[in-house]
């Protein structure tokens, strides 16, 4: 019968610890459960490794931290590197590809990146099942799950910086996420999908914007992640350090990224790698609605998150401090890990210091108790006395074995909730950090044949430092030390998994607290078996990552079609014809071989600055060759904008791009500048005018100025007055306006292109 089974009538009357809310319930239950086949799964990893103290997964955070460390390292190289634009991007790595430093560093990055991402899921999964997430730990709980959230947007974004096949494939997902908005259908077209995007410089500068920003949050939250901690291990032990920065050097060497073929809006990508540890919500951004996908991530992030919140549990008693015992030593300060504990002056006695307790940040880890020379410290109002009494009454002519709670839970039968006089006699504390090096001298006083401390395996405890303190108690090498006069007494130590328990009664058990201290080159027969896992580990999760997806369509042929069309302006096709500005939406008619497989309305919608038709369609057509006919009706004006006999392969598109004429386009750009706020640089516009009937800034509203400029002076058209008024402006100054206000010198300011661009947007405005 397990530990956590038994009865509460079967416990003793007196405790020292509450131990109802630690293992009670069945949300303990069950995560005790689940921590069980954890460390079932991880038994086979000691056994390979040889040693439970080089097991990879106890260094799973600071590894972790090590891993974005060299992906940061290896992205500020890279980002040197990099160009803006779609080709321009892809031209940059291809390069870095073709280079021997270039080559290494992007696997090292790419590789790096993946190992972090897997230990921050194993690290996660761990401080879960040993219950790491409740009271003071539950902020740092949810910045993690942040961390992995934001690094999971940086590395698919990463993905996205090189204009490839996988890139089109996540503009599909996104063309399914917002294309169904009016602002991401006009982003889509005008920044992404279409020729109008022209190189794509804004849209790679927002992906690395966000992919560089957000690599500078990971920071912010990692800092507050580890910010209650009194110390950080920021690293794993050196030979962690040698062991991982190996095997992503030698990975990084055998196996290079390689380079897909570029983005080709002719063709459909076929079967890609997919990254499963980034890129697994790719296949269901493909074939999931869109509505039901990114609402139910969101709310399995949101429950991940705040889990604490969701299965909270009764809380546990903080350490109180009893003001009559305690004498100022500092030992409880010095030994708590997470800054729950502070020295503060006292006026009301012989001592000068007094220990205070912050509440909020106490995990009721029982250390500090172990600290404590004058047991002045409870986890609670519960006295300290019953641990001693206990223990010392069933002592005599038995071992004793003191055991942390995760053993206790997983093999041990503690002797503090059924005495069956059996031998061994077992203890339990919630951390073997909670033993004062006291109690086991007093428990060999009483008659007890050896005393033995059983915790868990170096840099695994679950409150951090408890199995390092208490050894080094018992070393003399920390306070409160055990007494040099007990030296020789049988009193020993064994830092094993707590589902091995068992193995720890015996003799010869003994393994070390820690191995930050071990060097690696004084290691290498130690640390080989660990280093040939990390290897093969490594291979296969590169090898899992250049699994090949489909994301579908290849085997047929497409006509994409993208329409950005404002009301009343000439099309690309035929910039000499306009059809009235009447207000009526703009329909497609797509015909093929015959057969009308597009015949819709798309309702006119505020993008651009007027009244627009935009519209992205994909038609599937058997392969072979077709005679395709599309026309744009936009009120009583019907114009053909694509007529011709193609030939389609399967894999291959036929894009058709129904898009405005250059006055248009030089309108926006001309709009951009109006927009621009920085007097005496640029245009500056906005400043002076409004584009408001009546309102008067500086100088007169621009509002109606094309109607106003067609007859403002004899002899000028409105496109000649208006290009006057900016490069000469006192050429004609309106009534009621002084001369001299207008800046002289927008020929030196802007280039003429800007000049015309600015001209196009007055235009509109009639």
């Amino acid at each position: 019968m397990s530990a956590h089974s038994e009865r509460e009538s079967d416990r003793p009357a007196e405790s020292s610890v509450d131990w109802g809310p630690r293992i009670g319930g069945r949300r303990n239950r069950l995560l005790i459960w689940l921590e069980g086949i954890t460390l079932r799964v991880e038994r086979g990893i000691a056994w390979l490794v040889r040693r439970p103290d080089l097991n990879p997964v106890y260094h799973s955070g600071t590894i972790t931290i090590f891993l974005l460390a060299l992906v940061y390292a290896t992205g500020i190289y890279l980002t040197m590197f990099f160009q803006f634009g779609f080709e321009a991007s892809y031209d940059a790595v291809t390069a870095l590809e073709g280079n021997l430093v270039g080559r290494f560093m992007r696997a090292v990055h790419r590789y790096a990146s993946i190992g972090a991402i897997v230990m921050a899921a194993i690290h996660g999964w761990r401080t879960f099942v040993m219950r790491r997430f409740d009271g003071a730990r539950r902020w740092p709980w949810a910045t993690g799950i942040a961390m992995v959230a934001v690094l999971w947007v940086i590395g698919v974004t990463g993905y996205w910086l090189i204009w490839d096949e996988r890139a089109q494939v996540l503009n599909d997902a996104l063309t399914r996420a917002i294309a169904g908005t009016r602002l991401g259908l006009d982003f889509l077209i005008d920044t992404v999908l279409t020729d109008a995007a022209g190189s794509g410089w804004p849209f790679m500068l927002m992906l690395i914007t966000v992919h560089v920003g957000l690599s500078v949050g990971v920071g912010a939250l990692l800092w507050y992640h580890l910010r209650r901690l009194s110390r950080r291990h920021w690293m794993p032990p050196p030979v962690w350090l040698w062991i991982i920065g190996a095997t992503v050097v030698v990975v990084s060497v055998a196996i290079p990224v390689g380079m897909l073929p570029a983005l080709d809006r002719h063709l459909i990508p076929g079967d890609i790698p997919i990254d499963p540890f980034f890129l697994f919500l790719l296949p269901g951004t493909l074939t999931w609605p869109p509505g039901l996908l990114w609402p139910a991530a969101t709310v399995v992030l949101a429950l991940v998150a705040f889990l604490p919140w969701v299965l909270r549990t009764a809380a546990l008693e903080p350490v109180v401090v009893s003001a009559e015992r305690c004498i100022g030593c500092t030992y409880c300060v010095a030994d708590c890990p997470y800054t729950a504990l502070e020295m503060v002056p006292r006026d009301d006695g012989p001592h000068q210091l007094l220990a205070v307790v912050t509440p909020e940040r106490c995990v009721s880890c029982g250390i500090c108790i172990g600290s404590c020379p004058t047991k002045a410290l409870t986890l609670g109002a519960a006295p300290a006395e019953p641990l001693w009494d206990h223990t010392t009454a069933a002592a005599a002519g038995r071992r004793v074995v003191f055991v942390c709670e995760r053993h206790a839970v997983h093999g041990a039968r503690p002797v503090a909730w059924v005495d069956s006089g059996d031998d061994p006699l077992v203890v339990p504390l919630p951390c073997i950090g909670m033993a004062h090096p006291q109690l086991a001298v007093d428990a060999v006083a009483a008659g007890a044949t050896a005393v033995r401390f059983l915790g868990c395996p170096a840099d695994d405890c679950a409150n951090l430092e408890g199995n390092v303190w208490l050894q080094q108690r018992l070393d003399r090498k920390r306070r409160p030390r055990l007494r040099s006069t007990h030296v020789a007494d049988p009193i020993t130590t064994a830092w094993i998994p707590p589902d091995q328990a068992a193995s720890g009664w015996a003799d010869g058990a003994d393994a070390p607290a820690t191995i930050r201290d071990v060097q690696p080159f004084d290691a290498w027969g130690i640390a080989l078996p660990a280093l040939v896992l990390t290897f093969v580990v490594g291979l296969g999760t590169v090898a899992v990552t250049t699994l090949p997806f489909d994301p579908g369509g290849n085997d047929d042929a497409r006509i994409e079609i993208a329409l950005d069309h404002r009301d009343g302006a000439p099309l690309a096709v035929t910039p000499d014809v306009a059809s009235p500005a009447d207000g009526l939406p703009a329909r497609l008619v797509l015909d093929v071989d015959g057969e009308r497989l597009l015949e819709r309305t798309y309702p006119l919608v505020t993008a651009d600055g007027g009244p627009t038709s935009l519209a992205l369609e994909r038609i599937t057509v058997a392969p072979g060759t077709h005679e395709v006919t599309l026309r744009l009706v936009d009120g009583d004006v019907e114009t053909t904008v694509f007529a011709d006999t193609v030939a389609l392969d399967a894999g291959q598109a036929l894009t058709i791009d129904v898009g405005d004429g250059q006055l248009l386009a030089q309108a926006d750009a001309g709009r951009s500048l109006y927009f621009e706020t920085t007097l005496g640089t640029n245009a500056g516009c906005r400043i002076c005018h409004s584009l408001d009937p009546g309102v008067t800034l500086v100088g007169p509203s621009f509002a109606g100025v094309a109607t106003r400029a067609e007859t403002r002076v004899p002899g000028l058209s409105a496109t000649d007055y208006l290009k006057q008024s900016i490069v000469d402006p006192d050429a004609y100054v309106v009534e009621g306006f002084p001369a001299g206000q207008m800046v002289p010198n927008y020929l030196d300011l802007l280039s003429e292109e800007d000049i015309d661009n600015l001209v196009a947007f007055l235009l509109t405005l009639k």
